[in-house]
């Protein structure tokens, strides 16, 4: 990918001239500083991922032991059901 960075005179001089010194590119730089800021960044956990997509925001509003208690609910949907 390209990506374009305009910086002032000043410090693209000085960034030329470390560069030069460390026998590295401008690229390279540019390429760790953005890794190292994007791995400060806090990642999303996959639940704040799918409450932001509104996939977690309906099941919230069920009991929140169905995991536990599946076989007790599914129970209860069945009698519910067959009821007379």
């Amino acid at each position: 990918m390209t990506l374009t960075v305009r910086l002032d005179p000043e410090i693209e001089r000085r960034l030329e001239a470390v560069c030069k010194k460390r026998r590295t590119t401008k690229s390279a730089v540019v390429s760790t500083l953005v890794r190292e800021f994007l791995a400060r960044e806090p990642q999303a956990s996959a639940y704040e991922i799918a409450k932001r997509l509104g996939i977690i925001g309906s099941v919230a509003s069920g009991p929140s032991d169905i995991s536990r208690n599946a076989k007790k609910y599914v129970r209860r949907a069945i009698r519910a059901k067959y009821r007379r």
